[in-house]
């Protein structure tokens, strides 16, 4: 199996957090499939240092909130296409397909592949092995003609706001497109920061962050419209069962925004 890079070995992070909310906090996310996947995790992978309630609830509350923009994209448009990009090893799809969407995952060659030891492919769910930044993957997306959202969970921190702003723009060449991330403000990933050495992931670095939605897109384009620009935490309630660092941590997140949900429309 091929060598995962320092960025892409990120991928467990993520799924660790939902299968901790699952057995432990099922109101804020449950996820079957990645408790299915537990069974198959590696020790090592198990016991990932650097984690605790906090940090492991907060990649799960990601995903909550993902669902909550993609639930509410295809009540609207039933037929539309989801892609997530930099997927790693999430199953939103599990958890929010409807029947008749059309799903991409998108990462990289060596990530779709350690992804598909634990979750193939499906009749409606692809693989697109490219780097975000390839986008020749478009024309897969485009040759759909259905409405489009694209999710970018955990992802953009890894780029420069030069990146990530060239990345955006290149979703112009849809006719309309909905866009929805999430973002550390610059005090926000500084604290990332700190995270990811606990964890002895110095080598993958964190650069992106967004103090206003509104002024982020408008560097990007005029065709750019913030539909909201939401606290992280916002949809989820607190539970007496969590710690009292947990819960503070969550609130002073929301006090001062530190993380948020931002979800753009692209013409």
């Amino acid at each position: 199996m091929s060598h995962l890079t320092a960025v892409s070995e990120t991928l467990y992070v993520p799924l660790l957090g939902r299968i901790y909310a699952s057995k432990h906090h099922p109101g804020i996310l449950y996820d079957k499939a990645a408790l299915v996947i537990e069974d198959k995790l590696p020790k090592d992978i198990k016991e990932m240092p650097g984690q605790n309630e906090y940090t492991l609830l907060a990649s799960a509350v990601r995903s909550k909130n993902t669902d909550y923009y993609i639930r509410a994209f295809l009540s609207e448009h039933p037929d539309g296409v989801i892609v997530n990009i930099g997927c790693g090893l999430e199953t939103s799809f599990c958890r929010n397909d409807n029947g008749k969407a059309l799903w991409f995952e998108l990462d990289l060659p060596e990530v779709l592949e350690r992804r598909s030891v634990y979750i193939p492919e499906g009749e409606r769910d692809h693989y697109l092995p490219y780097s975000m930044f390839d986008y020749t993957w478009m024309n897969a997306v485009k040759g759909a003609q259905r409405p489009v959202m694209i999710i970018a969970s955990g992802l953009f921190f890894y780029f420069s706001e030069r990146q990530i702003v060239d990345f955006i723009r290149h979703l112009t060449q849809f006719d309309s497109v909905r866009l929805v991330f999430d973002a550390a403000s610059p005090a926000g990933i500084k604290i990332a920061r700190r995270y990811m050495e606990k964890m002895d992931r110095k080598d993958a670095q964190m650069f992106f962050s967004v103090g206003s939605a509104k002024a982020f897109a408008a560097k990007i384009s005029a065709g750019i419209t913030v539909i909201e620009d939401r606290k992280y935490y916002s949809l989820t309630n607190l539970n007496p069962k969590m710690e009292f660092d947990t819960k503070f941590r969550i609130l002073f997140s929301d006090m001062f925004k530190m993380m948020k949900m931002i979800y753009l429309k692209i013409k």
